[in-house]
């Protein structure tokens, strides 16, 4: 998906049409993406492009207070040139907040519809502890069904923390170990993650987070991505 150059788009002097229809073009895309289930990276680009939009009309607001004040509330006779420049730097400037109010009203609809979609799939899928381990260096495994596929997914996951304006995030990395089948699986995840730990582990007793999902929304886009967030939350609580 092509990312939008939201400071190109609202640069002085743009084509206002032409910038129309490129969010258009983007925003029916995602939505598009949406009507199939397919969160990611659609939500994220649409809040991104929200939270550029709004810095945007942020720093241009008072620009436009001080203009209205300062030079639309008096004629300068004298330097008519100078008023007639000023002028049209703030019908650009009119042009350029309405432009941002516009899209933002327009891609509002689309993280609404996202967040609709996502806390429905967090409500349906769970997670529980196979173990009652200690967090072993931020380490350790998790399954989660891949219901379109109809195979049961073995990650390895470790957590790293790093310093970010001035407080600490955390990432988490996974690496698929394994893909089996339904019809192999006979439904006993517990077992079959035991018999795992037991033959397969790297380290000494790692904690095992078991997901369990009936959705069989698109993997890769929902149900993944939703599925890491919710483990991360669940570690750093």
């Amino acid at each position: 998906m092509i990312t939008l150059d939201v400071k190109k788009l609202t640069s002085c002097g743009s084509d206002w049409e032409s910038n129309q229809y490129t969010i258009l073009s983007k925003i029916k895309s995602w939505s598009s993406e949406l009507h199939k289930n397919r969160l990611f990276p659609a939500l994220t680009d649409s809040i991104q492009l929200n939270m550029s939009l709004e810095e945007i009309l942020r720093d241009n607001i008072e620009s436009k207070i001080w203009f209205d004040n300062q030079i639309r509330a008096r004629r300068l006779n004298e330097r008519i040139t100078v008023y007639e420049k000023a002028n049209q730097i703030g019908i650009q400037l009119d042009r350029l907040l309405e432009f941002v109010e516009w899209a933002l009203k327009l891609n509002r609809s689309v993280i609404e519809e996202g967040k609709i979609i996502k806390s429905f799939v967090e409500q349906n899928i769970s997670i529980r502890r196979l173990n009652q381990q200690k967090n072993y260096l931020g380490k350790g495994y998790f399954t989660l069904p891949d219901n379109k596929k109809e195979v049961l997914n073995i990650y390895f996951y470790k957590v790293e923390s790093s310093w970010y304006n001035e407080s600490i995030t955390s990432q988490i990395q996974t690496k698929l170990l394994r893909s089996i089948p339904y019809s192999l699986n006979n439904g006993n995840v517990d077992e079959i993650m035991n018999q795992f730990i037991k033959n397969s582990q790297k380290f000494f007793e790692p904690m095992v987070f078991i997901f369990e999902t009936e959705l069989d929304f698109p993997f890769k886009e929902t149900i993944y991505p939703v599925a890491e967030e919710k483990l991360l939350d669940l570690l750093n609580s």
